[in-house]
């Protein structure tokens, strides 16, 4: 009985079939488990994970789109851009505060804590819908605020926007204040000096120059706008959120500015422009100190005409594609793209380069510009100062096409004779001229002491000698005779510029900006000048004369 039972058991094939398997004693614990128990956990384990990744992923794309936000929030105001913050806050406070009412809370804030500026760093995480950004603000009177701002942040994806409440406005500000700024003492406002020592605004030539100081009113002018915070001094002032103090700084005075604006020549250049419309401008070579500016020395570009072919004549010594003893043909005019390119007045020409300079000829100045190419012909204008706006009040950038602009030789040589889109302002020039008088060396122009002397060679000292040399044959017998003084050696070079087509029509003088490069003495300059007249005809006739008596104030002739 007992083997039986085991056989039928263990050693006969089972009665109720394979759908039942599960019940036999061994089977049940040796083949359950492996069939189905093992996939089944491994399901739902993937389920759980897909369920914790799916749920991380959402949550990560929900703080990446509120992170964005509140940074773009933070870059905004940086950059003082209320427009942009107000776009960025939700619907019921853009409803609460209109971009009017917006823009002006955070005006009469920053009025009262004299902010200048305003920087922020990396938005990160709090807790919730809140986002902190560590932000630094800076203030006239007050030093530096600093603090973590929290921006709360709601909605999700598309829609999230920062929960904007106006104690956002500053660091430390608390919901409910009022930013209030108490003056205790006033310090008196200092004086901008001549290179003399003298006040510069009792000096009427150069009232320009001075401007006038900011107010509530307008902005301000000149180097008064430019060095307000200097002049003005600090305040004796508190700086109150609500009823709690947060600074109280103690009253700074005032400092002078010492400009470098020479009285005499000051004078001397108004007076040799008179009420001719144009500009005159001075300047000390050695360290760019500007001594004297006029009418619109620095405030309106011109073509530059033939000057600019100092310009030119340096890139092209420099680079090695010409000499003064290079010759070229005499004729009346040059072909570049397909088009004649004439001389002044037709006349003819040519010979070697040093004569071409002297007599400022465009049939050898044009081609040469031409085989300099764009890049290079760019690229030494901008040595000189082209494409920068100098630290002066006023000042505009003197201009030329960047290479990509300048599509074939015909534009190209144009450039190299001062035409095409050149522009340039007499201190600009001025500048020019300075830079081949301190042997290839150019100090950035600077009208106050407190600005740094700045100095980069442009040239190598060869070849401005070399242009120095055609300089002053310019003025010896050429263009330039008109600049001459007695017992002085000059180095100049004259510009016509055409304003308007002059082929084919007898001369008018309306149609041409004269102008004259000049600097003394020649091999050890003293000073160097920029005249520039609008419609005023050649540049030898009109213009040389007064850069001549601007001269002789500055060397005492």
């Amino acid at each position: 009985m007992p083997s039986r039972r085991r056989r039928s058991v263990f050693a006969s094939s089972p009665s109720y079939g394979r759908s039942a398997m599960w019940l036999e004693p061994g089977a049940r614990r040796r083949r359950g488990p492996r069939g189905f128990g093992p996939p089944l956990a491994a399901i739902l384990a993937l389920a759980v994970v897909a369920a914790a990744v799916a749920y991380v992923i959402l949550g990560s794309r929900k703080e990446d789109h509120r992170r964005a936000v509140a940074q773009q929030y933070a870059a905004a105001w940086a950059k003082g851009d209320r427009a942009a913050m107000w776009r960025l806050i939700d619907a019921d406070t853009q409803q609460r505060y209109p971009l009017r009412r917006f823009s002006a809370t955070y005006r009469a804030a920053e009025r009262a804590a004299t902010v200048s500026s305003v920087r922020t760093g990396k938005v990160v995480s709090a807790s919730g819908d809140r986002l902190r950004v560590p932000v630094a603000v800076r203030t006239r009177n007050f030093g530096t605020l600093r603090g973590t701002m929290t921006l709360p942040v709601v909605g999700s994806g598309d829609s999230a926007r920062v929960q904007w409440r106006p104690f956002l406005r500053l660091p430390g500000l608390r919901p409910g204040e009022t930013v209030r700024r108490r003056v205790l003492s006033r310090p008196r406002r200092a004086a901008i000096l001549a290179a003399d020592g003298r006040r510069l605004s009792r000096i009427a030539a150069a009232s320009a120059i001075v401007g006038r100081p900011p107010s509530a009113e307008n902005r301000g002018s000149g180097l008064e706008r430019r060095f307000d915070l200097r002049l003005a001094g600090r305040p004796g002032a508190e700086l109150r959120f609500g009823h709690r103090l947060v600074r109280r700084v103690k009253r700074r005075r005032g400092r002078a500015v010492h400009a470098t604006i020479s009285p005499g020549l000051q004078l001397a250049a108004q007076r040799a422009l008179g009420n001719r419309l144009g500009g005159v401008a001075v300047l000390r070579p050695r360290d760019g100190s500007v001594l004297a500016l006029s009418g619109l020395a620095v405030s309106g570009p011109q073509p530059p005409g033939s000057t600019f072919k100092i310009i030119t004549l340096s890139a092209a010594l420099q680079a090695g594609i010409a000499r003064p003893s290079s010759t070229y043909p005499v004729r009346t005019g040059a072909t570049l793209s397909g088009v004649l390119l004439r001389n002044a007045n037709n006349e003819s020409c040519g010979g070697t380069l040093t004569n071409a300079f002297v007599v400022s000829c465009n049939s050898v100045f044009a081609p040469l510009g031409a085989k300099l190419w764009a890049a290079r012909l760019v690229r030494m204008a901008e040595a000189f100062g082209f494409n920068q706006t100098p630290r002066i009040p006023s000042a505009k950038a003197s201009r030329i096409s960047a290479p990509g602009r300048l599509r074939d030789s015909l534009a190209v040589g144009a450039a190299a004779i001062g035409q095409d889109r050149d522009l340039a302002t007499p201190l600009q020039m001025a500048s020019v001229g300075a830079t081949i008088g301190r042997r290839g060396v150019r100090a950035r122009p600077r009208i106050v002491r407190e600005d740094p002397v700045v100095k980069r060679r442009v040239v190598r000292a060869n070849v401005a000698r070399q242009v120095r040399t055609m300089m002053i044959g310019v003025v010896q017998g050429g263009t330039g005779t008109a600049a001459a003084i007695p017992g002085v050696q000059v180095a100049g070079k004259t510009g016509t510029a055409e304003l308007r087509p002059t082929a084919g029509g007898p001369p008018d003088p309306k149609n041409t900006d004269a102008w004259f490069v000049a600097f003394a003495p020649a091999t050890q300059p003293r000073v160097a000048v920029g005249v520039m007249l609008v419609g005023a005809g050649a540049g030898g006739a009109a213009a040389a004369p007064i850069a001549r008596q601007v001269l002789q104030a500055a060397l005492g002739r």
